[in-house]
């Protein structure tokens, strides 16, 4: 009685075994194919249904067998199932899981061999990238120091011409009022107006080495736009004139609300704009419009116009002009233009052309500013 008793006890403890290695290698299908290991597991699970299944029979046999079977029949099949099912089952069962924990083995090495190489290559690779930014984070120093020392050269020269400078148009100012022929008098123009040039180019230098350097800061007053334009064809007018070309402001009820920015740097963009349109018109006409919209009960959008009908530019200049910072140089140096677009940067807008070759150029600066709040009177 205790014997079968124990019997029965093994049979269902390796029934379960064998049940829960099946159950975990279900589990675990995905992770199985991933690793290319299902004809591995595939024999090792035969192994371990066929190891269950015997010891599941002859459990039921010694279970169910007294109730169904006579003594002597039963007598019979549990001598065959021990004697001789048993050790034929076990040894084609305990064979399969060899083959299959083989297979799994020799699988699974193959795994971590490839696993060790990827490793490795990994490794060589973050290596050669930490290598590499490294070596981009010393470039970015260098360039960041060049830029600097550029910068610093560009101010110390800057401020070296322009002493020298303002001395020669102070001297040709006291001799513009003394006697002299008309030659000499031409000569001295020329002199003026060759230094005040020079003079004005570096100034554009100082400022574009202040605006790279991040060193300009806008100061905000009221202004009214077209008063604004206004003042900059008017600096222009005997320039135009002498070219023989029509410079005008052309502006709206929009233009003349008060508003709030930096009337300084404003000016100074359209005046690099309007020195630009009338280098490049050999006749015709140069027109400065603004047009306000508004964003917000606060804000506005301000759009300077500057039209002329001069030579125009061809679709290589144009995207020069649009996606760089350098301008179209027939005779000029491009520092005006990267000077209006880091100063339409500052003030969050943008800097864009339209042209079309031998029909004109119409550039239009974008700048955020604030509205002026109107007066209440008490």
């Amino acid at each position: 009685m205790h014997s079968a008793l124990l019997t029965i006890l093994l049979d269902l403890l390796f029934v379960a075994a064998g049940t829960v290695a099946a159950a975990y290698l279900w589990t675990h299908a995905r992770s199985i194919e991933f690793a290319g290991a299902v004809r591995a597991v595939q024999v090792l699970s035969v192994g371990i249904v066929l190891w269950a299944a015997y010891y599941l029979a002859d459990a039921l046999l010694h279970i169910a067998g007294p109730l169904v079977l006579p003594p002597d029949v039963l007598a019979v099949w549990v001598d065959l199932a021990g004697h001789r099912i048993r050790p034929l089952s076990d040894a084609v069962a305990v064979g399969l899981m060899l083959i299959g924990f083989v297979m799994l083995i020799r699988r699974l090495g193959r795994l971590l061999s490839r696993m060790r190489r990827s490793a490795s290559r990994m490794q060589v690779e973050l290596s050669s990238r930490d290598t590499l930014e490294a070596e981009l984070k010393t470039e970015a120093e260098m360039q960041r120091a060049l830029r600097q020392s550029k910068s610093e050269f560009l101010l110390g020269l800057s401020h070296e011409l322009q002493t020298p400078l303002n001395g020669i148009l102070g001297l040709a100012s006291l001799l513009a009022n003394t006697e002299l022929d008309a030659e000499q008098r031409r000569l001295l123009t020329t002199l003026e107006q060759s230094a005040q040039s020079t003079l004005h180019r570096v100034s554009d230098v100082l400022d574009l080495s202040l605006l790279e350097n991040g060193k300009v800061e806008l100061r905000s007053t009221v202004f009214e736009p077209c008063e604004l334009i206004r003042s900059v064809t008017g600096l222009f007018a005997p320039l135009a004139a002498e070219r023989g070309l029509e410079l005008g402001p052309a502006c709206g009820d929009d233009g003349k609300q008060p508003m709030i920015g930096d009337p300084g740097r404003i000016k100074q963009i359209l005046t690099h704009l309007v020195s630009n349109a009338i280098k490049f018109t050999p006749q015709g006409r140069i027109t400065v419009h603004v047009k306000a919209e508004p964003i917000d009960p606060d804000h506005a959008r301000l759009t300077f116009t500057v039209t002329d009908t001069g030579i125009g530019m061809t679709p290589e200049e144009l995207d020069l002009a649009t996606e760089t910072r350098t301008l179209r140089t027939g005779s000029g140096s491009g520092i005006g233009l990267s000077i209006c677009r880091r100063l339409v940067d500052l003030m969050e807008g943008e800097l864009t052309f339209d042209s079309t070759p031998g029909e004109g150029t119409q550039a239009r600066a974008c700048i955020v500013v604030q509205v002026e709040p109107d007066t209440v009177e008490v």
